[in-house]
Parts: C-alpha cells; structure tokens; sequence
C-alpha cells in the first residue's frame, strides 16, 4: 500500500504565533534547582497568553540542555508536537518529535527519552487532535512545515477515514491549565491528556559533586 502526506494549506493561527513570540520575547531570567543525578532543573516553561495552545521552553536554552517530556494519556485522536525554529521570522518549521496515542511516531528512531536542544532555536510543543474514524491513528509524519502546522504521512485509507477539514477549522488544541510540582511542569490538555516536562542542564563540577554527598 502506497504511502503518502496530505499538505494542510496554512493551519496558521496568526494571533496565537504572536502570542507566542511576545511570550517567549518578554521572558525573564530562566530559574534552576538542583537535583541528584548531575543536573540543574528548570521548570521554567510558559503558556501563550492569548490562545492557550503553546508550550515555550525556558529563555536562554543552550546547547547541550536536555528536554524531558512525559505525555500521559493522550487519547487516539490526538498528536502531541514537539516543533523549532531556526529563522528570525520563523516561517518555516521542523517537528523535532511527536507522540500519538501509542507513543513515539516515526520516523524517529529513539534511543532515550532526553531530547538534545540547540542554542538560538525557538521550540513549541503543541497538540493537534484528528479525528479518525474506527481504531486507527497516523503512525508517520511530515518532518518539515510552517509552524503550528501537522502534517500527518500514512496510507489513503487512512486518510479517507480522517477528519482533515475538521482539524483544520479547530487548530491547535487549548491547554485547561498548568502547574509546577515535585521539580516538573504539568499540563492538562482539553481532553484530559497530560504532558509532564524539565529542562535538564549539566550542573558545574562543584555542583554535581555536592548533589550526590
């Protein structure tokens, strides 16, 4: 059976980009703790002001930090997406990773929960929910689009059983509410699915020595 993507024509929420610039602009100085284990935690991350769907990481990322995220519970219908962006005026983006119900969606090839950050790229995590008739969920994806857009790869039966147009007309879904706990951020989808995130950065030789005695 063939294989092929359908490209959604700009799912772009243009009010909620711009929520989300000027969040990620106007953050202050990124806070860590320390914990056992050689790194400094950050529970740092912030929710677009206006619209409610995007995730920010903190300010100041460096290279070499690590992001841990835990979805929870995320229901058939929905795609959980980790997108960057690498441009000033970040017109095109690249899905760093994404989760469907079962987990990691390919074509990943995963060898650790961390996921390795780069200095100077914007990152947005994000869900878009898709509704598919029966049993069935897109297992592959685009790596390459605009942001805020998904852009799902699987069979045309697949294709045939899904609500695009719906999708599309509905955007991103809006976050319920968020928490920091235990050395985590936690966020509630509309839904009921949860997402579970820490920045991770290596802690200096004097800090990770005294974590550990």
């Amino acid at each position: 059976m063939s294989v092929h993507s359908c490209r959604w024509p700009q799912l772009l929420l243009l009010g909620t980009l711009a929520a989300w610039a000027a969040t990620t602009s106007g953050a202050e100085k990124t806070e860590f703790s320390s914990q056992y284990g050689g790194y400094r935690v950050s529970t740092d991350f912030t929710v677009d002001g206006k619209d409610q769907t995007v995730i920010s990481l903190p300010v100041g990322v460096r290279s070499g930090d690590l992001l841990s995220i835990h979805p929870l519970r995320l229901n058939s219908d929905e795609y959980l997406i980790l997108q960057k962006c690498e441009t000033p005026d970040c017109t095109e983006a690249t899905v760093v990773r994404a989760w469907n119900a079962l987990g990691y969606m390919r074509p990943d090839l995963i060898n650790s929960n961390k996921i390795p950050l780069k200095a100077g790229a914007r990152y947005m995590l994000w869900m878009q929910r898709i509704s598919t008739q029966g049993s069935g969920s897109f297992s592959l994806y685009e790596r390459n689009s605009p942001p805020l857009v998904f852009t799902p790869a699987g069979s045309p039966a697949i294709f045939l059983a899904s609500d695009l147009a719906g999708a599309r007309k509905h955007g991103p879904t809006p976050i319920d509410r968020s928490s920091k706990a235990g050395g985590v951020f936690i966020a509630k989808f509309e839904g009921g699915s949860v997402v579970r995130m820490k920045l991770l950065r290596v802690a200096a030789n004097k800090e990770a020595h005294a974590a550990l005695h």
